[in-house]
């Protein structure tokens, strides 16, 4: 990723008349932000409808942007706040949940795993557990969670892409972490992890 130029010098471009500024910020963010969804929503197809609502969202209202927080941070929020909004609609219904072998995060296996089939079965499957129990997670404990444990967020940053309080991101966290050893240790009991 060519980082130039930087983000706000683009959106300043974008903002002064140059509309492939925002192609640019684009490429830089649309897997990440896809990537994110991804694991947010489970279903590859709803991901890719929020991606672009995302984007139709951010390009509508870049030209009003100022920059109180990183681009980066800005889109992030609008995508969460999307997550959050989809989750609150489907409350109710059940969704089509990704198998495993459709979620790209889940291929990634280390290739010292390789030349031992029961090893990548196994890790596979606590993968599988692993996304389940996030899952069972409040929304706003999940958001929190995939924002600084998947997307490599400071707990600054998740709290101004949430609106939120630093101190109201780090209670959520640790919530998340708490909920997660409850319902994975019985799992693991046992094991050699």
């Amino acid at each position: 990723m060519d980082k130039l130029i930087d983000d706000e010098m683009l959106v300043a471009q974008f903002q002064s008349g140059r509309q492939n500024a925002f192609d640019e910020l684009m490429k830089r963010y649309k897997s990440k932000i896809f990537s994110y969804l991804l694991r947010s929503v489970r279903n590859y197809e709803d991901a890719e409808d929020i991606t672009i609502e995302v984007f139709f969202k951010a390009y509508r209202a870049l030209g009003n942007w100022q920059p109180k927080a990183k681009f980066s941070t800005w889109l992030y929020k609008i995508a969460a706040n999307l997550a959050i909004d989809y989750h609150r609609a489907k409350a109710r219904h059940p969704v089509y949940a990704l198998d495993d072998e459709d979620i790209p995060e889940a291929k990634l296996i280390a290739t010292d795993l390789v030349s031992n089939p029961v090893k990548q079965l196994e890790e596979k499957e606590r993968g599988r557990i692993i996304r389940e129990a996030v899952d069972q997670l409040s929304p706003k404990q999940k958001v929190v969670f995939l924002l600084t444990r998947y997307e490599g967020l400071q707990l600054k940053e998740a709290a101004e892409t949430l609106g939120m309080a630093e101190g109201t991101v780090k209670i959520h966290l640790h919530r998340a972490i708490k909920r997660l050893q409850t319902i994975l240790r019985p799992l693991w009991e046992g094991d050699e992890i």
